[in-house]
């Protein structure tokens, strides 16, 4: 895996709590790429961040009543959205205590605050539940932040009872990344605040470390591909107001990122099912 940029915890939580309003403004409710079905699928931006929620909430496999851990729950639209749909109730955690703070408002306006909440943790640390407390969990986007994904693995693995499963997406290298290649995901992960980016095999041997197996695999590289592109233009819509409000340079960057993203393409990006 690629090693020469690694952040920390409070990179990410700073990254965060300083974004937010530019993140909420542009992508709604979600923190996480979109998903399109097809090539003829006409979905918005939003309507396809969405549409990866549902491709995960198809995956995870709850009923009413089941307890699910939202690892990394960006604002929280996707685990009210999970509990809409199934009747689930979802304990979601993150580093950054705006985005918890963010995500229990989001909960008490979309009235399930009795059935969705939010609290700040780091799965990377000692989870402040028993084992076997959850019936299942996903990481949308999430694992991504974290360099030791070993040890966040081991802990999902530790609070999912027997039986449980987990759905995660994450960017990985199908092949190994050299020369100018490298130095595009190397600019791609120090704007993202991206961890090292593991190989397939790397990461199963992770799994299995964490008492965890592999039960789907999709690579979906071609699914979210329209992401950035989509972001991009709606970055340059906006461009205007976006830059009185955050400054022309913090703007002028986020675009020169984008336009990046757009030509060199961005990394791998899997979703995964793993059972205990």
């Amino acid at each position: 895996m690629t090693v020469q940029y690694v952040p920390t915890t409070a990179d990410v939580v700073r990254f965060y709590d300083e974004a937010l309003p530019l993140i909420s403004r542009l992508a709604g409710h979600n923190v996480h790429v979109g998903y399109w079905r097809s090539d003829d699928d006409d979905s918005t931006l939003q309507q396809a961040m969405d549409t990866l929620t549902d491709v995960m909430i198809e995956r995870i496999s709850v009923t009413a009543g089941s307890r699910v851990l939202d690892v990394g729950c960006g604002v929280g639209g996707p685990a009210v959205r999970l509990a809409k749909t199934t009747g689930a109730h979802v304990v979601g955690i993150s580093t950054s205590p705006v985005m918890v703070a963010e995500a229990n408002r989001r909960a008490r306006a979309e009235n399930v605050a009795g059935q969705v909440s939010f609290l700040v943790a780091d799965a990377m640390e000692e989870l402040p539940w028993p084992a076997e407390s959850f019936d299942a969990a996903w990481a949308i986007e999430s694992l991504v932040h974290m360099p030791d994904r070993a040890a966040a693995l081991r802990q999902i693995g530790r609070v999912l009872r027997l039986g449980g499963r987990l759905t995660l997406t994450d960017f990985y290298e199908w092949t190994p990344v050299t020369g100018d290649r490298l130095a595009m995901i190397e600019d791609f992960r120090r704007m993202s605040f991206n961890a090292p980016f593991h190989r397939l095999e790397e990461y199963l041997s992770l799994l299995r470390a964490a008492g965890l197996y592999l039960t789907e695999f999709l690579e979906i590289s071609q699914q979210v591909a329209r992401h950035y592109p989509e972001l991009l233009a709606r970055l340059r819509q906006f461009k205007p107001e976006l830059a009185a409000e955050y400054g022309a340079e913090a703007i002028a960057a986020l675009e020169t990122f984008l336009e990046n993203c757009v030509a060199s393409g961005a990394p791998n990006y899997m979703l995964m099912t793993v059972g205990k």
